[in-house]
């Protein structure tokens, strides 16, 4: 990112070495620096403070999030213009098939989710007669004005999106949206969502867990939005999402809704297997479902990881004394259930 891109309207902004001089260095000087490798080393210095000054601070967050918007487009287009090959490369009867459903948003919208076929494979998809069948469905409701396109998108979508459908795994993977983003353009983008998490943060002190629960949800969509184009970026973005999905199980469990925090805790696992706060969480959700064993399994993995965690000896002396209670109910209402009254 250059300097002259961001600095439209910014006060103080730094200038470039004009005329072979800058900063009463020579034109001599400069071939020298530029030999040992310290030119422009001022210039790059005096960027980064004019970035952080607080008053120049919005400008440059509103400009970073125009550079996201312009990766988007950008994508966008290129899938367009995928869409276009994919549907030129494939065979006669694809083309064929797929051709009444293009002129209409909706399903245009449905066939080009085929371009992201894992095997590459376009015409499976614009030749499945399930699929066909249920494209065809809605576009007669629509040509009969018995269905909007809203409701159509509703409707096509939901039954994708139903696990108990064939093409639902296939669906999730091939619609998910995604931007690659530089360092430079990714940076901006966990800011964001790290504001999101500390507005989070703040209600959930406040014991506003639905309040919470919102921005918590905003920061993991965008942690899902952005790719990084490194290692070390996806890294931290995955980083990032980890701490996203505790803070979503933390106020579900909050909110008495330990199937969601078990939900949530098992997707951050996923991504770092040896995260002691997931596990931990989970096993308070599973406690407050009485799903001892399953408690008592993350419990001892958080041993396993960290043997001196005093927290998970607390869950486990919880736990005994929740199934001790629980022990002493079913007793005592075993006993209720078989005393015989007399008359």
């Amino acid at each position: 990112m250059s300097a002259s891109s961001v600095t439209g309207g910014i006060v103080g902004a730094p200038t470039p070495p004009s005329g072979g001089q800058f900063g009463g260095m020579s034109g001599g000087d400069n071939i020298q620096s530029i030999m040992n490798g310290t030119y422009g080393k001022g210039i790059e210095n005096s960027f980064k403070e004019f970035c952080e000054r607080p008053e120049n601070k919005a400008q440059m967050i509103k400009h970073q999030q125009s550079e996201i918007r312009k990766a988007g487009r950008l994508q966008r287009k290129m899938k367009a213009m995928e869409f276009k090959e994919k549907v030129l490369e494939s065979d006669y009867d694809a083309q064929k098939n797929i051709a009444p459903f293009l002129e209409n948003r909706v399903l245009r919208k449905i066939v080009q989710t085929f371009t992201n076929d894992p095997r590459n494979d376009f015409s499976k998809w614009a030749s499945n007669p399930l699929v066909l069948e249920m494209l065809q469905q809605a576009k007669e409701l629509m040509d009969e004005g018995r269905m909007s396109e809203d409701e159509a998108e509703r409707l096509i979508l939901a039954q994708l999106k139903d696990p108990a459908n064939p093409a639902y795994h296939d669906f999730k993977l091939k619609t998910k949206q995604v931007v690659r983003l530089g360092t430079n353009e990714l940076v901006p983008a966990l800011n964001e969502q790290l504001k999101e998490r500390r507005q989070g943060n703040e209600l959930y002190k406040a014991r506003k867990f639905q309040a919470a629960l919102r921005h918590y949800h905003n920061g993991l969509g965008i942690c899902n939005f952005v790719v990084g184009m490194s290692g070390a970026d996806q890294k931290e973005i995955d980083s990032n999402k980890v701490h996203c999905l505790l803070n979503i199980s933390a106020a579900h469990l909050a909110l008495k809704e330990p199937g969601q925090a078990v939900k949530h805790a098992t997707e951050a696992i996923e991504l770092d297997p040896k995260n002691v706060k997931a596990f931990l969480r989970r096993a308070k959700a599973h406690i407050a479902r009485r799903e001892y064993n399953l408690a008592t399994a993350d419990l001892s993995t958080v041993k396993d990881i960290e043997p001196w965690n005093w927290e998970a000896e607390e869950e486990e002396k919880r736990m005994s004394l929740m199934k001790k209670k629980d022990l002493e109910k079913d007793k005592a209402f075993s006993k209720d259930a078989f005393t015989v009254t007399e008359c």
